[in-house]
């Protein structure tokens, strides 16, 4: 392993004098065109730590076979530098050959009989600086067993300052390509080109003229059936390079300077055969300029690329308004698209679209208003970016937007039967020279009719949803009432010999807060017009119902509240006389005063709740007053108690034996 690194990073240097600098030469392993491994053989100098590229440059690789194949690669590579720039000629020739060995040969010297048959590519490219400058050439060498065949394919351009320009030419005997054209001085096409090639098996010649870039007529010849296939005019074209102000329709233009390679393109769609024609000669033309690219490709910090402007286009300036009416549409373009996508997923219109009558229609409706304003957005973002400024928008919309301008329909599904609706807000996008305008205003016209459909839909389901409350909140209260009436014996009558106070208190509680407050509050429900009123008082019924079932063992446990505290104030001490211990009752005052005025002031306070607030409270009060009172039973040896029993004996409002408890 340390052997290979050795190998790989190994370096030969051998010092020369020239041009009055220090050069070195260097030998190293490297990679060209990220896949070629070979060696690189480079002067340089050192200024200061830099390592400047200065002189001649070699590169050969190794004969590269590929995988279970018998393919041989080589490329090798003759240049020079000037100060870390590509300077002068550079040559490159790349060999794709394959090997067959045909025998081996025995005797003194061992060795194969093989055949070799490829092709070699060369090219020889001139810089200035690493700009490219002067002729470029390639040329095509086809080997057929082992030797050279005299014909040759290849071309050449000519480049100024970076940019191609001048004559061109390329000829691919093999492949019956033939290429001749011109380039002016800022290096778009000019004049004619002759472009012959296969196509079907037809030889094709196809010509074209050129204006400073801008291409005039396309014609094709079929030389084998000697017929013209195609003979097109771009009238369009011309027309606009001869209108002296330079406007189509309110719509400025003018010749822009950038260069967009092979494809000549004014707007044209991908159907219109000014653009589908140009296919068959584009293709060659791509082609040829991969061949010269390939090699110039990379170290882009030692050289530029070579710059093929050859067509131009218009660019247009659209009327300012269109600036103006783009920021007022497309921000309400987007909130419209959120609100309509919120409708579309919202889960109860969803679940609900077959319960209401108008809800499938409107449904139908939204989604159709949000892809036509998905429709609209495009074609905005298109222009936003750019995209038309070298196409005519015209030509993609020559009668307004599609779908935007003429009245169409939408289908929906309602009951499970689709059925279908015309959609027509009696204002269309139908001009290409307005575009903005009319979607400008056709936004409008939309946003106010789905905003009705909107508002109708949300408040025919409010109202549904109220509705259902109103269901929900009746049958909660009738299956309460029920339960409660069964479970504290509403409906029992009082035996004649019992009067209403003898009855169990859980029977009395009940019957006087239902006749007092739950009667009350239902007869308000129902006689409540207003739903937030309605929903209030049904709320506040059906909690008090809840709270009364759910409680109603508590309240018989604090029914026999007095018996369970009087066992808790009762005391017992050996009885020298009797068998039986003496009973004793500690704390009379703060037992009798709790269990007597201040239990019945509870009592009464709690038939009297008028909401389930109340209710909550009064019966909370008498679970405080027992573990109050227990809680003093514990400490009733202490003065602090003894004390409070004697100042409750001379009290007997309620108000102030609670204060004086504590509670």
């Amino acid at each position: 392993m340390v052997k290979k690194a050795i190998n790989i990073f190994w370096f030969f240097f051998i010092l020369v004098q020239a041009n009055g600098q220090n050069l070195q030469m260097v030998e190293r392993d490297t990679i060209y065109l990220e896949e070629f491994l070979g060696i690189e053989k480079v002067q340089y100098y050192m200024d200061d730590t830099l390592f400047v590229k200065q002189g001649n440059y070699d590169f050969i690789s190794q004969l590269y076979n590929q995988l279970l194949s018998n393919s041989i690669r080589k490329l090798q590579i003759n240049g020079k530098y000037q100060e870390n720039r590509f300077h002068g000629q550079w040559e490159y020739k790349l060999s794709d050959l394959d090997l067959d060995i045909k025998s081996l040969t025995e005797g003194r010297s061992m060795g194969l009989e093989y055949l070799l048959n490829g092709i070699e590519r060369s090219a020889k490219f001139n810089y200035l600086n690493g700009i490219p400058e002067g002729n470029w050439m390639i040329e095509v060498v086809t080997i057929k067993d082992n030797r050279r065949l005299p014909e040759t394919n290849g071309g050449n351009f000519t480049f100024k300052n970076g940019i191609a320009v001048g004559e061109f030419k390329f000829d691919d005997l093999q492949g019956k390509n033939f290429l001749r054209g011109n380039l002016n001085d800022e290096g778009f096409f000019d004049g004619d080109l002759i472009l012959r090639y296969i196509n079907n098996g037809d030889e094709i010649k196809e010509s074209r003229v050129y204006r400073d870039g801008f291409l005039l007529k396309l014609n094709k010849f079929n030389e084998t059936a000697g017929t013209v296939d195609v003979d097109i005019a771009y009238e369009d074209v011309i027309q606009k390079l001869e209108d002296s102000d330079g406007q189509i329709q309110e719509i400025d233009f003018r010749i822009s300077e950038e260069g967009f390679g092979v494809l000549f393109q004014n707007g044209y769609t991908e159907i219109d055969e000014k653009l589908t024609e140009q296919v068959e000669g584009n293709s060659i033309l791509d082609n040829i300029l991969y061949r010269f690219n390939r090699f110039s490709e990379g170290l882009t910090d030692e050289r530029e690329d070579p710059a093929f402007k050859l067509t131009r286009r218009f660019k247009f300036v659209y009327p300012e308004e269109e600036e103006r009416l783009i920021r007022s549409v497309q921000p309400r373009l987007n909130i419209m698209l959120d609100e309509y996508n919120d409708f579309l997923s919202n889960a109860k219109f969803i679940l609900n679209r077959d319960r209401i009558d108008s809800l499938p229609y409107i449904f139908g409706f939204i989604d159709h208003a949000r892809r036509k304003s998905q429709d609209m957005l495009e074609v905005i973002e298109l222009t936003e970016e750019g995209f038309f400024d070298f196409l005519y928008r015209p030509n993609y919309y020559p009668n307004g937007l599609p779908n935007l301008n003429q009245a169409d329909s939408f289908t929906y599904e309602e009951a499970g039967v689709e059925k279908e609706a015309t959609f027509d807000l009696g204002i269309y996008v139908d001009s290409p020279h307005r575009l903005m305008e009319q979607i400008e205003a056709f936004t409008d016209t939309l946003k106010q009719r789905t905003d009705e459909y909107l508002d109708y839909s949300f408040m025919e389901i409010r109202i549904f949803d109220e509705q259902a409350t109103i269901d929900s909140l009746d049958n909660q209260i009738v299956q309460l009432k029920t339960r409660a009436d069964a479970m504290y014996s509403f409906l029992q009558v009082i035996p004649e010999d019992r009067t209403f106070e003898e009855m169990p208190l859980d029977y009395r509680i009940y019957r006087v807060i239902h006749n007092n407050t739950l009667q009350r509050l239902q007869n308000e429900y129902l006689d409540a017009e207003d739903y937030d009123e309605k929903v209030r008082l049904g709320k506040e019924l059906t909690c008090m119902l809840d709270y009364l079932i759910n409680q109603h063992d508590e309240i018989l446990f604090i029914e026999n509240m007095p018996e369970r505290l009087d066992k808790e104030f009762t005391r017992f001490s050996p009885n020298p006389f009797f068998e039986r211990d003496i009973e004793t009752k500690i704390l009379p005052a703060i037992y009798g005063k709790g269990t007597g005025p201040l239990f019945n002031a509870y009592a009464e306070n709690l038939f009297e709740s008028r909401n389930c607030k109340d209710l909550q409270n009064n019966l909370e009060k008498f679970r405080k007053l027992e573990n109050r009172l227990k809680e003093l039973v514990k400490r009733s040896d202490t003065e602090e108690v003894v004390r409070l029993d004697r100042a409750l004996r001379r009290e007997n409002i309620p108000s102030r034996i609670e204060r004086l408890l504590n509670l």
